[in-house]
């Protein structure tokens, strides 16, 4: 039965290269002694209990190793790599690199051939080919490189190679690495000692897959199928060097090892895929990174980083990080981080995070955080919380979050789950309060209003009409805020605040009524209830332009209230009343 994958198939070939860097001055893992017994037990768990014992951890990819396998092995003070030929046999090679032993599936075997060796002009020409030792067949697509030069180089269908190196050391150390064949290193001395002084080697190994920026629609057409054999071939093989610069990916001052660099300042004039940047990158058009960007990145159009960012992403058009950033994105058209964020995003149109948010989302048009957001989100149009919301959403029209633990304002309000507040026109909560409310008050006959929220507060929309023959007419219509306070099992509480503008018969006047209703609900049986309570109403009426005519003749207010005043219209248009409220709830 097939299992998911403990490591990716290119994690494995990180690791693997790692080991011909790390290995020589540790103590070997693979050379510790440990008893293992097991009696028709999953490979799987053998595994795990022979890394629990030596304190390390295998990589592999499991299509490869079939962890469900039926094992038996009694071993007594055994070496690991001797425990481990026992479990897996000869097709299996172990390399070890920081706390890893890589297991990785090598069948076949290489030789390297060398036809020459000898300085031509300022380089160090070595050449010759790579071959299958079963069948003699020459292989193709073999990666060779020399690590100290930082030079390499692809075999062609003939598997011939050639490498120019300059200011090579005495030792030539040249690399051969291919899937599903044994990886072999081969030093020989150059032809003439180049005098250098001591050298310490810049190389670092960087664990992780970082292959999905070649796999992207930017990948395809901007990097070369040469390169991304490399990339395979090579892992995460990484080296420091200052400076780098490139006019398109396929021509720079390093060539094929750019992929494999990681620079303090690099200058794309056009476009550039590197290693990694760790200072300052810059780019006329776009700027490709293999894997980690510690660094302030310009493009005039996009950057993408198939690592993680810490520092600052400026691009004309598009920003995209496949691992985390902590920092700042900032782009004309949409941001992208398909891992965590710890920072601020802000661009023209659409930001996205596929895991956590930690900061402050800004758009005109649309933010997404898919994992937990800690923080703000701010856009003209649409905020979007795939899972919990701790922080507030304010959008111009919609927003929605799976699980709210913190503030939505928006014209729309969406959650899945109770807790949390939302203030908006439509507020729509698991379990929460929805009501439509027919009732009558001292100045509309009639009333509609539409409660939306939850206990804690909830949204009322509401239109009015008193329409009647002896009298003026009059609409209303406004927006509230109310509060549900149960008090048993049918009884509630609704305390509820409003503002509603009056029209009696002309726009030239600005009515305004706010009132304050303290009615109680008993609900009769579900979906149906009555409401009556007492309510304080300030009314005031004033001229639109102070300048025209006061052509406005309505008492209809006055002659409503009159009864009810404590306030009295002291000349300046203002009056109070104690009023009543009285209707059905439904819902």
């Amino acid at each position: 039965m097939p299992i998911p994958s403990k490591f990716t198939f290119v994690q494995v070939f990180f690791l693997l290269i790692s080991s011909a860097f790390f290995s020589a001055h540790a103590q070997s893992i693979l050379d510790t002694e440990m008893s293992i017994d097991a009696d028709k037990k999953p490979l799987g768990h053998i595994l795990d209990l022979m890394e629990q014992k030596g304190n390390f951890r295998f990589a592999y990819y499991s299509k490869l190793v079939v962890k469900d396998s039926a094992v038996t092995i009694h071993s007594k003070q055994a070496a690991i790599k001797d425990v481990l030929d026992q479990l897996l046999g000869n097709k299996y090679e172990y390399k070890e690199s920081k706390g890893f032993i890589i297991l990785r599936y090598a069948p076949l075997e290489l030789a390297l051939v060398l036809e020459k060796n000898s300085v031509v002009g300022e380089h160090q020409v070595v050449n010759g080919y790579i071959m299958d030792v079963q069948t003699n067949k020459r292989i193709e697509n073999a990666s060779v490189y020399e690590k100290n030069a930082l030079q390499s180089t692809l075999t062609d269908k003939e598997g011939f190679f050639e490498l120019k190196l300059k200011n090579v050391a005495e030792t030539i150390e040249l690399t051969v690495v291919k899937e599903n064949y044994k990886t072999i290193t081969t030093i020989f001395l150059s032809e003439v000692k180049i005098q250098m002084g001591s050298r310490k080697s810049n190389s670092d190994y960087v664990d992780g897959d970082f292959s999905a920026v070649e796999r992207t629609g930017i990948g395809r057409f901007f990097i070369s199928s040469k390169q991304k054999i490399q990339s395979l071939n090579l892992g995460g093989f990484i080296s420091e060097v200052p400076v780098q610069a490139s006019i398109i990916p396929s021509l720079s001052t390093r060539g094929m090892m750019n992929s494999q660099l990681n620079s303090s300042f690099s200058l794309n004039l056009l476009g550039g895929y590197t290693g990694g940047v760790r200072g300052l990158e810059m780019a006329g058009l776009y700027n490709i990174t293999r894997m980690n960007a510690n660094a302030l990145q310009m493009a005039g159009i996009f950057n993408t980083v198939g690592g993680s960012v810490n520092g600052v992403q400026l691009a004309g058009i598009y920003n995209n990080v496949f691992g985390d950033l902590n920092g700042l994105q900032m782009s004309g058209i949409h941001n992208s981080i398909k891992g965590s964020q710890n920072g601020l995003q802000i661009t023209g149109i659409y930001n996205s995070v596929q895991k956590d948010s930690k900061g402050m989302q800004m758009s005109s048009i649309y933010n997404r955080v898919k994992g937990t957001q800690n923080g703000l989100q701010i856009s003209g149009i649409y905020n979007a919380g795939s899972g919990i919301v701790r922080g507030a959403q304010i959008a111009g029209i919609l927003n929605y979050a799976k699980e709210l633990d913190g503030f939505q304002f928006g014209l729309i309000n969406i959650t899945d789950s109770p807790s949390g507040y939302s203030m908006g026109l439509l507020n729509f909560k698991k379990n929460g309060y929805k009501k439509i409310s027919i009732t009558s008050n001292e100045i509309s006959d009639i009333n509609l209003a539409v409660k939306t929220g939850d206990n804690k507060l909830y949204t009322i929309l509401m239109a009015g009409r008193s329409e009647r023959s002896d009298e003026e007419k009059l609409t209303s219509f406004g927006i509230g805020f109310g509060k549900n306070i149960l008090l048993g099992k049918r009884f509630t509480y609704n305390p509820e605040i409003s503002s509603q503008y009056l029209y009696l018969g002309n726009w030239d006047r600005y009515n305004s009524l706010s009132k304050f209703d303290s009615p109680f609900t008993f609900r009769i049986f579900k979906g149906l209830a009555i409401s009556a309570g007492p309510s304080f109403n300030i009314y005031s009426s004033e001229r639109r332009d102070k300048n025209a005519p006061d052509n406005n003749t309505s008492t209809f207010v006055q002659d409503r209230t009159k009864r009810y005043n404590v306030i009295k219209d002291n000349g300046k248009g203002i009056t109070g009343w104690v009023g009543w409220s009285f209707g059905l709830t439904i819902f």
